[in-house]
């Protein structure tokens, strides 16, 4: 039990001192202006695209074999040939754009009819285990963790003092006392861990020997149900959202199966992850991998939620109530998190920036390119364009941007086309045409 021996003054009123601690980002107020801005310029290597003979990929492979414990890149590689691109998101190689032996019409023909494999590799995979596994989460996040029970999940955004997106996560409870996250974007840690260790030196936290990866698809279920020993692939047709179960697959190994919104997924050491890839390119009938071409089309054309790729799309610039993430705090919680003075500020902190969707006018528009600048009629900066990719739904190029809450109608870029702004998700149900 924390003794209060003070009170203290912060930005947003007086915070109670306890004793044996320092003051953390969770007692203070927000200390920054969020805006508009562009997490890019600075950074080169907060996206960007290399070709296979680019010395980033030749002169360092440990970055490669670091970020895909199961080798996934390599086992497609063996069977649809060598990667056009890889793919750079957060200073880490996450995956590749395509494979030259697979076209991309046979991808979105497997995430619309069939069954798609998105390697995730590319992310960051933490344990957190001891007694106060949970307190340390819950002061990270305004997510509730210690309500998740043993084989529940949570997509989990992780905040800042000021009320925005540090990094994004899946959080599942794998134990009374120990956590299983698979991080993504910038692939780290939530910034302010080990101050939360600090607070809780009887919990541990390390990285992983994990890896997965994600099926999308009509026939997703049917496909991971393959990867499992009989006495598993039953249930996994019971199991509803965000909830996981504790599987052996058909080659004896443990592993976890963990299904989301929109796909399902088998997280396991990376021994187990590779012999799933190896089954998985020998069944081409069944499933086809994925690359990050066809994830940002599948992400402009979702229509069960805005899908947005951090720290592109969602940044520490953006206010989670601004884009839409309100559903990531849960209500009435009431224990300190980092953020929680700028949250409950809706009207001081947020109202600055939002997320849209933009539709060229033109369906022989050229793709926008990540980082390109948003203009108005007058020409002036208005945003910036966070993700791109071709619709075969609406027959043109869409993107993601990141804009002023109050824009208008149309926006345009230096080429002058003109592109609709428009709420995500953008694309009309299935039973309707997509707009002109």
């Amino acid at each position: 039990m924390f003794e209060i021996i003070g009170i203290v003054k912060g930005d947003s009123g007086l915070i109670p001192h306890v004793a044996g601690t320092e003051l953390r980002a969770w007692d203070l107020g927000p200390r920054f202006e969020t805006g508009l801005q562009i997490p890019l310029g600075a950074d080169g290597w907060t996206w960007r695209t290399l070709p296979p003979s680019h010395p980033a990929v030749l002169g360092h492979p440990r970055i490669l074999r670091r970020n895909d414990p199961g080798d996934a890149l390599g086992v497609i590689a063996e069977k649809y040939g060598e990667p056009e691109s890889y793919c750079v998101l957060g200073g880490n190689i996450a995956s590749v754009s395509n494979w030259k032996g697979i076209s991309f019409e046979e991808q979105y023909d497997a995430v619309t009819r069939g069954a798609g494999v998105f390697p995730c590799g590319g992310m960051y995979y933490l344990s957190v285990s001891g007694p106060h596994a949970s307190d340390v989460l819950n002061l990270l996040t305004p997510r509730r963790i210690d309500l998740l029970e043993v084989g529940h999940a949570a997509f989990v955004i992780f905040t800042t003092p000021e009320g925005t997106v540090d990094t994004e996560g899946v959080v599942l409870r794998d134990g009374e006392e120990s956590f299983q996250l698979s991080i993504g974007g910038d692939t780290r840690p939530p910034t302010w861990l080990h101050d939360a260790l600090d607070r809780y030196p009887d919990t541990r936290a390390e990285e992983a020997d994990l890896s997965s990866f994600n099926i999308k698809g009509p026939r997703r279920l049917e496909a991971m149900a393959r990867l499992v020993s009989d006495e598993f692939a039953s249930v996994l047709t019971s199991l509803t959202r965000f909830r996981g179960v504790r599987v052996r697959t058909r080659w004896g190994a443990e592993a976890w199966v963990v299904r989301t919104v929109i796909g399902i997924e088998l997280w396991a050491d990376s021994e187990t992850i590779h012999a799933a890839w190896q089954g998985m390119v020998d069944d081409p009938d069944r499933y086809t991998p994925c690359g990050w071409d066809l994830l940002a089309t599948y992400r402009m054309e979702c229509q069960e939620f805005p899908f947005y790729l951090c720290p592109l799309d969602i940044h520490r610039g953006t206010y989670l109530f601004d884009v839409g993430l309100g559903h990531a705090v849960s209500r009435g919680k009431q224990t300190p998190f980092v953020g929680q003075e700028a949250l409950r500020s809706p009207a001081r902190y947020g109202g600055r920036m939002s997320i849209a969707g933009l539709m060229a006018t033109d369906p022989n528009a050229t793709r926008r390119h990540v980082g390109e600048r948003v203009l108005t009629d007058a020409s002036k900066a208005h945003g910036y364009v966070t993700s791109a990719g071709y619709s075969p739904r609406a027959k043109r190029e869409l993107c993601f941007a990141n804009l002023p809450v109050d824009v208008g109608s149309t926006v345009r870029f230096k080429d002058g086309t003109a592109w609709r702004v428009l709420r995500l998700p953008m694309l009309p149900t299935a039973t309707e045409e997509p707009s002109p």
